[in-house]
């Protein structure tokens, strides 16, 4: 490991690059370890409530986002939402929400931003509205925003093959896939993938996701993909949800941009106006986990959700992200709904997945998502201009109880009764 990281700590060395790298804390690695918490269970249902909230640290290695000097977006409590007061069903007739939330779903935390008004916010499992939590999937959206700052600067095109770009790539799954089948998970490819999992085993050993694999991975998630090699349907036809996609897309926007994934989603927190600090997970090569990595706390994911309300805007008024690109989320097309409709999530809702995003068409609400396991969620809807972001521990990984608790409950609650605020 140390030959990567001081190969890496030359790379960071030019130019003006504000990431830190770092490594594993072994006194807190120790710490852990005398509660019974290991690296290599740290993210097991058990330990979800005590660990999530500290991801990054029980991982190889991680980069530290700058966000220091910054200004960031004021926000004022409205404390408009009483969630004790609202009612969603379970198996045991009507609950109230907040119940629901804590005791049903596990959650950890929740804030409900309209504006600069905190319509909501509530921070349990020993958080605060300064902690950060693992945001799992999550991050896949925003290497997705970065890919897209990159094609604003003319340094990828999303139409091009992934191996104009990653000429190593030939001879893999990904030999015929564009940028965009990538970015819309139209691939297809065959892993091996263990139930109530999106990803392949040997994906997370070669990311040193519990612990160092130097030995076996010299140059981490990069020495996965030539294990890739088939895909199921024709390339670009199907929609099939693989984690493995977002680490390619994050290596495409690094080889054509010049600079690391880390620098360009430091980028979208300090130009949303966030104010705490966040973290991006790595492997020991310093190789971003481009599709779960992220670390950030509850109220400055939130901020950015406001970006997709705001046609990529942020609070100044300064356009962040194309409000072309966002307009195409919510647009979606024929190859993306598609793709969709041969996919298991259809059974949930009609809609689509476009750019790491997912477009879900639930109670007469266009609800744009992302999402992350164990219940972690940044939730747009321009109805009610709210945003709702979320991070939790629920116990498992890809249930239709989660995601129908989620989507069909706590959602479209919350989104109504921001509308039913007078103001």
């Amino acid at each position: 490991m140390k030959k990567s990281v001081l190969a890496l700590a030359s790379l960071l060395s030019f130019g003006s690059v504000a990431v830190e790298f770092k490594v594993r804390d072994e006194a807190f690695i120790e710490n852990a370890a005398s509660h019974a918490i290991s690296i290599k269970d740290w993210d097991s249902p058990e330990n979800a409530a005590s660990t999530f909230p500290h991801g990054y640290k029980f991982t190889s290695a991680y980069y530290k986002l700058d966000v220091n000097g910054v200004s960031p977006q004021k926000l004022m409590s409205a404390d408009a939402l009483d969630l004790s007061k609202l009612m969603v069903s379970d198996i045991d007739g009507k609950i109230d929400l907040e119940t629901f939330l804590r005791d049903r779903l596990k959650n950890h935390s929740m804030v409900v931003l309209k504006g600069d008004r905190i319509m909501h916010e509530h921070y349990w499992n020993n958080m605060s509205d300064k902690s950060t939590h693992i945001d799992a999937s999550v991050t896949k959206s925003f290497t997705s925003m970065a890919a897209q700052l990159a094609v604003a600067k003319g340094q990828l095109d999303m139409s091009k093959l992934v191996i104009e770009y990653l000429p190593e790539l030939k001879g893999t799954a990904w030999e015929t896939a564009t940028v965009q089948d990538v970015s819309d998970m139209r691939t297809s490819v065959i892993m091996k993938i263990a139930k109530h999992k999106s990803w392949d085993d040997r994906m997370s050993d070669s990311q040193s996701y519990y612990g160092d694999t130097a030995k076996d991975y010299p140059n981490g998630v990069s020495d996965y993909f030539p294990m890739v090699t088939e895909h199921k349907y024709k390339m670009g036809e199907a929609y099939t949800y693989q984690c493995v996609n977002t680490e390619v897309l994050g290596k495409v926007v690094e080889r054509a941009s010049g600079k690391l994934l880390a620098e360009y989603i430091e980028l979208i927190f300090q130009s949303a106006g966030t104010e705490n600090e966040a973290y991006l997970v790595s492997d020991h090569a310093g190789g971003a986990v481009a599709a779960a990595g992220l670390n950030a706390s509850t109220k400055d994911l939130a901020r950015i959700g406001q970006l997709f309300l705001n046609d990529g805007k942020n609070y100044k008024g300064e356009q962040v992200l194309s409000k072309a690109w966002v307009d195409s989320l919510y647009a979606g097309n024929d190859v993306v709904r598609a793709a969709w409709s041969m996919s298991k999530e259809a059974a949930l809702a009609d809609g689509w997945y476009k750019d790491q995003f997912r477009l879900l068409k639930i109670e007469n609400r266009e609800i744009l998502a992302m999402v992350g396991i164990h219940g972690q969620i940044v939730a747009m809807d321009r109805d009610s201009g709210a945003v709702i972001a979320m991070n939790g521990g629920y116990p498992q990984t890809e249930t239709a109880r989660m995601a129908l608790s989620i989507f069909y409950k706590v959602l479209p609650t919350i989104f109504e009764a921001v509308e039913a605020v007078k103001h």
